[in-house]
């Protein structure tokens, strides 16, 4: 079994597709990947985002432009979702406009950006903003101008130098289909339990490997250890409360699955540059 292949649906006389998902309270967090590039942008809702080996925050206005058969899930904060998710998300694929076209001279810039999506790409504001408009207007056009203006969008991405690839290097050439069903169990068991003990062990039960060769598989698909993903699973959930909810520093380390102050300030630091404290002052909501 593998991370869950999904065929996505192109209406009949379209060469590619728009769809807004919206769904009652949450995303369906379905891990799974498709042969369509996927450019998605969020409207409503927050919560961890995974894309390959990366994990992190998602909020609205997120956009993230992700490459064939790269396993990718949303995933809403049991309390996160706020009566509706929301996503408008366009799928094509590399050679909706025939074989050859991007293999055109004129065609460099896009052809690159199409290589880099293959990690995932984070596309920051104020480009987001631009092409966030864009895909409305794809949404709402039709016959030619939609093709058109879906290639004013990748040209855009193509163009921006601000770019954000996601997943590593080092998971993106070890994806093996062939046992991508053991990490995903791992994956669904980190971010359904990170807040309470996820010891090597444990995960290496769900994983049936023994906790050596679970230590050993696990870098050698991710290029990090176990330890320090599961930090960072963490830090990330922090992060969502120290922004959006009125606790104190020790009540989101401990709420975040940490056990001593001293050891989640060190962390914090470690992975954000900044102090808890700092972090919230900077970020949270007023």
């Amino acid at each position: 079994m593998q991370p869950l292949l999904i065929k996505v649906n192109v209406p009949q006389k379209s060469s590619f597709s728009i769809n807004r998902y919206s769904y009652k309270d949450h995303f369906p967090g379905i891990w799974h990947f498709h042969e369509e590039y996927e450019l998605t942008l969020i409207e409503k809702s927050c919560g961890s985002r995974m894309v390959g080996d990366h994990i992190e925050r998602f909020k609205v206005g997120d956009l993230i432009f992700i490459g064939k058969n790269m396993p990718h899930t949303w995933r809403n904060d049991e309390d996160g979702a706020e009566g509706v998710s929301e996503a408008l998300v366009i799928h094509f694929l590399e050679d909706f406009l025939g074989d050859t076209f991007f293999g055109l001279p004129e065609m460099y810039k896009i052809r690159r950006l199409l290589e880099r999506a293959r990690r995932g790409l984070k596309i920051p504001e104020p480009v987001s903003r631009k092409i966030a408009g864009l895909m409305k207007k794809v949404e709402a056009a039709d016959g030619a101008q939609k093709v058109l203006l879906l290639l004013d969008v990748l040209l855009l991405l193509s163009e921006s130098e601000q770019l954000e690839e996601l997943s590593s290097e080092g998971f993106t050439n070890s994806m093996n289909y062939n046992d991508s069903d053991r990490l995903k169990r791992v994956y669904e068991y980190i971010m359904n339990n990170f807040q309470e003990d996820v010891s090597l062990s444990k995960a290496a039960s769900v994983a049936h490997m023994s906790p050596t060769a679970f230590s050993r598989y696990f870098k050698s698909r991710t290029r990090k250890s176990y330890t320090q993903f599961v930090i960072e699973m963490k830090i990330g959930y922090a992060c969502k409360l120290l922004i959006n909810e009125k606790m104190s520093v020790a009540e989101v380390c401990y709420k975040s699955g940490f056990q001593n102050l001293s050891n989640f300030n060190q962390q914090f630091k470690s992975i954000t540059g900044l102090t808890p404290k700092k972090y919230q002052t900077l970020h949270a909501v007023k």
